[in-house]
């Protein structure tokens, strides 16, 4: 049964965090009804916190996740799928060959082979198919999937769906590189730091210097670094709010309803 109509779209954030989970966030992980699909972007230890909306895939029979890369914390949280996806068929898209030497489907066998999780990489669901979008626009069902390479210390990928959300994880933040950016009406940045230093990752400073806001209906921030001390948060936060930026937060709900 289709969660809603084709022309709403919801979003769940179920994992802030990057790294590792803290203070009640878990690792990247956000769940997409959109255009009749179900979707996650990354897999982090978010996935645990579907707990908290049962209801949305027990009415899919087809969940597409997407990844924007194979860091433990974006791949960690596959293995709790069992949970609420034992009914489901599951395509898992990422980068894989040519950018990788090596396919998605032979990194998670590694990452969840037997003697790690004891269903293995093909046991969390009904039916799990890998996929390679090759650091290509790849279509996950109905859905288009826009890809754009990012910087980062292994190879990550910026999606994109439709005029509807833009998804920019593990990345430094190059200014030329969203000048032209087509408008959206969410966008998820990874805000890492609160000045700039790490080239793999993203401040509060460079976005609030470079990013073109008026693109977006919201920016939401996320990926927030577990090292922050209440201070480095604090500082965050007010610097986000005055530039119409917000932290995203666990269990934060987002209803789109312009369509694709």
């Amino acid at each position: 049964m289709l969660a809603n109509h084709h022309d709403q779209t919801t979003l769940w954030v179920l994992g802030s965090n990057g790294w590792m989970p803290s203070d009640g966030r878990q690792t990247c992980c956000f769940l997409l009804e959109i255009a009749g699909e179900l979707v996650l972007l990354d897999a982090g230890t978010g996935v645990a916190n579907l707990s908290l909306v049962p209801q949305v895939p027990a009415r899919h029979d087809r969940l597409h996740v997407l990844l924007s890369h194979y860091h433990l914390d974006h791949v960690a949280g596959l293995m709790y799928l069992k949970r609420f996806a034992s009914h489901m068929r599951v395509d898992v898209y990422g980068p894989g060959r040519p950018v990788y030497e090596r396919s998605t489907k032979d990194y998670l066998e590694d990452v969840l082979q037997p003697a790690v999780y004891s269903s293995g990489a093909h046991g969390f669901a009904y039916e799990v198919h890998y996929h390679d979008y090759g650091g290509a626009d790849f279509m996950a069902g109905q859905l288009a999937v826009g890809v754009r390479p990012q910087r980062h210390s292994a190879p990550s990928f910026e999606l994109r769906l439709g005029d509807e959300l833009v998804y920019a994880t593990d990345t430094s933040f190059d200014a030329s590189a969203w000048a032209n950016v087509a408008p959206a009406e969410v966008l998820l940045h990874e805000c890492w730091q609160v000045g700039q230093g790490d080239p793999r990752h993203t401040s509060i400073e460079a976005l609030t210097n470079g990013l073109p806001q008026d693109r977006f209906g919201r920016v939401l921030l996320i990926h927030q670094n577990p090292a922050w001390t209440a201070a480095d948060r604090t500082q965050v936060g007010r610097t986000a709010l005055a530039h119409g930026f917000e932290l995203a937060t666990d269990g934060m709900r987002v209803d789109l309803v312009h369509g694709l």
